[in-house]
């Protein structure tokens, strides 16, 4: 058979152009390579730093094994090479026979045609033609520039297809877009997504920044003020906020940098844009949620303050005449009576106090009273008290107070009392038989407290929570203990309060533990201490109170204290009789008909010019109300219900100063 010439290498050289599939390739590799040899199966191998890859296989189910790499690694450097190999096959049988063509690409790659099942011809077992040389060398190559090329369209077509993806999800939840405005300031240029195209271009384009705002925004003077100088000066802004007039409306946030000619001559704006409406409508419904919360927490404070009132109004009724029943003379059966109707208002009125204490509390407005206390006397006093109650019952109460505790401090004594009441009470409740056990000990900066008891104690699972608020030990039907479960609660917040600190220790069945630490001064030698057992001589006292029952009330306990009482019905009455006679005083109701104790004071101080003490008698408890009398030019405030040594005590304490 003649050998391929020059003329038919070009020819069958053409007839390669355009081929791009391996089953093609293979099918005119197969007539042109006819006259030389036949094969089965073809595959072509990229050889590139010792390394072996497959660029081509004519069927998928060709499979090979990595020794056939190696072996064609090994093998000589000649362009043809024939070798045995059972590392390669075909739907999982061997294939033998392989013939390998090396066509060198540069130094370091080449390229080799294998073929598989090979039967030569006596033409090519002679020598293979040059130009069948030539032939192969040039179908590699192709081959070989076609896969990079591939290869190339593959990873580009990946890339636009993700930039594509990518420009898509911008375009369909990004609230991003672009502007431009001229050297006027007027948009000329919008670019947004789809969904906001309209709205924005419709807008903005051809508009400057006073046309596209609304009249709301319009009216801050100040914000737009700074904004129009940043822009007369050319200088770049960032997430500048404003309100579209739009329908539906809009909120943007606009940044800017400012566009220069070649000249230096200031062309405009480009920036970028973007979409907050949904962060606005957020921002106003959470405003709008705090705002019925304050709302809300406003109509609860003024629903305990009218509920103060109307409470402890009769409360002081009920109390006052219970102390003044006390003085008379009572069978023991009465007495009896008396002593349970004193309990169930002493509890009445805990549960009252503890509620508005509460409220206090949560709304930041319970301020201490530091004043001068004798300290030694306030725990004393306390224990004996609890001392009483432990008569005739299985608990042994003990006291250790240390020797030498200050007699004189600067100290809230109605809190602290209020601390031990609670933790001491709660001792008590819990141990119904065994002991509790009461340590006041001090060093120069604290005061420490130690009640310990051996009643039932406190589960795990409830001891961090002992000190919630409406929290109780038991809440069934059958329960033994009284209260809102808020005596705890109020505990660590005045201890909190007054920067101190309270630590429990529990264990169920065995017994609890709190100890309490908490700051003092000492009170200066020059400070006056007001003895409960001063004498207070006889004054004239006018009370100023719109319920009968009050005024009767008030009325004996200022007479068996020796004072000449004279009552009014209304502040309107009270300053008549301020101008017909003195006084050394007058007691004052907040809430009164004609004209309020407020309204009153005011007169009286300022018109009327009088300097003597007004001591406001209400039933309104709160921190508010309080100021309010104060502010009137009240001398001091005393929540009802009264009882007797309290108002003796705020009277002798009043006319000591």
């Amino acid at each position: 058979m003649a050998e391929l010439n020059l003329q038919q290498l070009q020819s069958e050289l053409r007839k390669f152009h355009g081929i791009n599939d391996s089953r093609a390739l293979k099918a005119q590799l197969e007539h042109v390579l006819a006259p030389y040899f036949t094969f089965n199966e073809l595959c072509l191998i990229n050889i590139e730093h010792d390394k072996a890859s497959f660029e081509m296989r004519t069927t998928k189910h060709l499979e090979f094994d990595e020794q056939l790499l190696k072996e064609i690694l090994k093998s000589s450097n000649d362009e043809w090479c024939f070798f045995n190999t059972n590392h390669v096959f075909l739907n999982s049988e061997p294939l033998n026979d392989a013939l390998i063509f090396k066509v060198t690409l540069s130094e370091e790659s080449m390229q080799c045609f294998v073929f598989f099942s090979v039967k030569e011809s006596d033409y090519f077992s002679k020598k293979a033609s040059t130009a069948l040389h030539v032939l192969l060398q040039q179908v590699a190559w192709q081959y070989s520039q076609l896969t990079r090329l591939n290869r190339q369209k593959f990873h580009s077509t990946s890339l636009l297809t993700r930039l594509g993806e990518l420009s898509e999800l911008f375009r369909d939840f990004a609230s991003e877009w672009f502007w431009r405005t001229n050297k006027e300031e007027r948009f000329i240029n919008v670019l947004t997504t789809a969904s906001h195209s309209n709205l924005y271009k419709r807008h903005f384009l051809h508009k400057n920044f006073d046309a596209i705002i609304t009249q709301q925004e319009q009216k801050q003077l100040k914000k737009w003020s700074h904004f129009k100088h940043l822009l007369a000066e050319h200088a770049e802004f960032l997430d500048f906020e404003f309100e579209v007039n739009s329908s539906p409306s809009a909120w943007v946030s606009f940044s800017g940098k400012p566009q220069f000619d070649a000249q230096g001559q200031f062309r405009g704006y480009l920036g970028i844009a973007k979409d907050i409406t949904v962060n606005k409508d957020r921002e106003q419904a959470l405003q709008l949620a705090k705002e019925k919360a304050e709302e809300a927490n406003l109509a609860k404070s003024k629903f305990l303050t009218v509920m103060s009132h109307e409470i402890r109004t009769p409360m002081n009724a009920i109390v006052g005449m219970l102390d003044l029943l006390a003085d008379s003379k009572l069978s023991d059966k009465q007495s009896r009576w008396l002593d349970y109707a004193n309990s169930s208002a002493d509890l009445l009125l805990d549960l009252i106090s503890d509620v508005l204490d509460f409220s206090k509390i949560e709304s930041g407005s319970l301020d201490l009273d530091i004043k001068a206390t004798d300290i030694n006397a306030l725990v004393k006093n306390i224990a004996s008290q609890f001392l009483e109650i432990t008569q005739g019952t299985n608990v042994v109460f003990s006291t250790q107070i240390k020797d030498g505790l200050p007699d004189k401090i600067n100290i809230d004594s109605a809190r602290v009392g209020q601390i031990l009441f609670n933790i001491l009470d709660n001792a008590f409740k819990f141990t119904k038989v065994g002991t509790v056990n009461f340590v006041a000990d001090y060093t120069d900066q604290y005061l420490h407290f130690e009640i310990s008891d051996t009643g039932q104690g406190i589960s795990p699972s409830h001891i961090d929570s002992i000190y919630d608020a409406f929290k109780q030990h038991d809440y069934g039907v059958n329960r033994q203990i009284e209260g809102v479960g808020l005596g705890l609660s109020i505990t660590k917040s005045l201890v909190d309060l007054m920067k101190g600190d309270i630590k429990v220790v529990s264990e169920q069945n065995v017994g609890t533990k709190f100890t309490i630490q908490i700051p003092y001064t000492v009170v200066s030698a020059d400070t006056k201490v007001v003895d409960d057992e001063n004498t207070l001589e006889p004054i004239a006292i006018l009370v100023t109170e719109d319920n009968k029952t009050n005024q009767v009330l008030i009325k004996a306990f200022l007479e068996k204290l020796n004072h000449h009482v004279t009552l009014a019905d209304h502040g309107q009455q009270a300053i008549e009789k301020l101008q017909q006679q003195h006084f050394d005083l007058v007691l004052m109701d907040m809430m009164m008909p004609v004209m309020d104790g407020i309204t009153a004071t005011k007169y009286i101080r300022d018109e009327l010019k009088m300097t003597l003490p007004i001591v406001a008698l209400t039933a309104n408890a709160s921190h508010q109300d309080k100021a309010i009398c104060i502010d009137a030019g009240m001398n001091k405030v005393l929540t009802k219900p009264i009882r007797f040594h309290d108002l003796n005590r705020a009277l002798r304490v009043l006319f000591s100063q």
